[in-house]
């Protein structure tokens, strides 16, 4: 067994580290033990949605008293998807009036999130991290009439974070949130003209909305209605702009339980989903890119019918309550759309969704080229030969981390793995993980040093990231790299 780092496929450094992995190969049978690759940071919605494109119409009260100028400012936010889930990152002051860069600094502002849920007040202090003159979409600028405010987000700072995890549902919800800034006394604020500014201090009356950037490339508006079931599932889609009559392959996401609801900008968003829609993804299907289907289940897709979880006493053998309907949302949307490749349809997803991933392959063995499944739950109960049959001629990389407490390997992802290796299966690819570290170099554990650790099921995070690769003959391949590839 030989130890080695991988390069990054940015930057071309070595010396980024990670969870290290336990790749296996069918093809080879070998087993190589790599470093994960940096973290690719993303823009991704806000809390209102996909498609919150509207451009702000300023209503600013100004008054003059001598060299003063007093300034009531709006505000919009400004959401990135993270590894852990989306953070607010960034807020936009519209001040009304051309800013005098030179006299603000991040000592400037007092910045507050009031975040309010279920009757719960949750209002914190943020940490402004950077202050400078912008415009109105945040980017900076060497003179403007908005102030960019970015503040600091971690995996544990949930004051950043637009969600909630609701326990009595089981889902991510939004929190009702508003931004409280202040100018700091003695900030010395002033216009471009050289007159002081006196500035109010903002509330909900001037939230303003947020930018939806990455996000805001995808269709959150999607709805299916099963004719024979009844069930209806809402979707989020992209289709990217070169997207060819025919020739445009097809990722369909499957969310974990925590996103399921009716809204699916918590599916793209609570997992790092946008990802999937980024040049660092996309290049790898070529002109056309590939574009993505993100359905949304109402409850959870291991759903028994009963809006509980299913079991292995269930009769049912694992079947989902949602298979039928998702298939027909599936096929409807790749007959409305003539863009598709019907033979380059891929399928993947974490926990429930990677689970529904395995259920769909097993139901429909013909109808994808490939699949990646992502700390699946799917039992090894319902693994019978007859599924395993229809499996193991599919091209499938999974992904799973040892550290994972909630959904076992050894009883899902490596279950599935052996059992598909006895069988014969040729293309299979299995990336398991020690544990789920940062790999961005920015978030460490409590000495400063050591990379810091996520939930050992977020697996996600390194697929999603494209941080799954794997040695081959030629060098290296990544998880989307080698899906790309894939076809009919």
């Amino acid at each position: 067994m030989s130890m080695q780092r991988t390069k990054c496929d940015r930057c071309g450094d070595r010396q980024h580290t990670g969870g290290e992995i336990a790749v296996f190969n069918r093809g080879t049978m070998r087993r190589q033990i790599v470093s994960g690759i940096i973290m690719l940071p993303i823009l991704t919605a806000g809390l209102t949605g996909c498609q919150d494109k509207e451009p702000t119409v300023l209503q600013q009260t100004e008054a003059t008293d001598g060299d003063e100028l007093t300034v009531e400012p709006k505000y919009k936010t400004v959401t990135e998807a993270m590894d852990w889930g989306p953070a607010i990152t960034k807020v936009i002051l519209e001040m009304g009036v051309t800013v005098d860069g030179s006299t603000i600094d991040t000592k400037s502002f007092l910045v507050s999130s009031e975040r309010k849920f279920k009757g719960l007040d949750l209002t914190t202090g943020r940490t402004v991290s950077d202050v400078y003159v912008s415009d109105a979409d945040g980017n900076r600028d060497s003179t403007g009439a908005c102030i960019t405010i970015e503040m600091e987000v971690g995996p544990e700072m949930a004051e950043a974070s637009p969600f909630n995890y609701d326990l009595a549902s089981g889902f991510n919800q939004y929190v009702e949130t508003t931004y409280l800034i202040e100018a700091a006394e003695n900030a010395g604020l002033r216009a471009a003209d050289g007159r002081a500014l006196k500035m109010g201090a903002t509330d909900a009356s001037d939230n303003q909305g947020n930018i939806n950037m990455i996000a805001d490339t995808f269709d959150c508006t999607g709805s299916y209605s099963d004719e024979t079931s009844g069930i209806t599932l809402s979707y989020a889609s992209y289709q990217p702009e070169n997207a060819r009559n025919g020739e445009t392959p097809l990722i369909i996401w499957l969310h974990g339980a925590g996103e399921g609801g009716t809204d699916p900008t918590i599916a793209i968003m609570g997992n790092k989903v946008v990802n999937l829609a980024t040049e660092d993804i996309q290049r790898y299907f070529g002109e056309t890119g590939a574009e993505v289907l993100v359905p949304q289940t109402q409850t959870m897709w291991m759903d028994n019918g009963e809006g509980r979880y299913m079991d292995t006493t269930d009769p049912g053998a694992g079947i989902s309550y949602y298979t039928e309907a998702l298939m027909g949302l599936i096929e409807t949307y790749v007959s409305n759309h003539g863009e598709i490749d019907t033979d380059r349809i891929y399928i993947g997803g974490c926990s429930n969704g990677g689970y529904m991933t395995v259920n769909m392959l097993t139901a429909y063995p013909e109808y994808f080229a490939a699949a990646f499944p992502v700390c699946e739950a799917y039992e090894e109960a319902w693994l019978d030969d007859e599924k395993i049959a229809r499996l193991k001629n599919i091209p499938i990389w999974m992904t799973a981390a040892k550290s994972d407490r909630m959904v076992l390997t050894e009883n899902h992802s490596s279950a599935l793995y052996n059992r598909l290796v006895a069988a014969g299966a040729q293309d299979i690819h299995y990336s398991l993980f020690e544990n789920v570290v940062d790999t961005s170099g920015k978030y460490f554990q409590k000495d400063g040093v050591t990379p810091y650790e996520y939930q050992g099921h977020w697996s996600w995070i390194y697929t999603l990231n494209n941080e799954c690769v794997e040695e081959t003959d030629g060098g290296e391949v990544s998880i989307f790299e080698w899906l790309a590839q894939q076809s009919k």
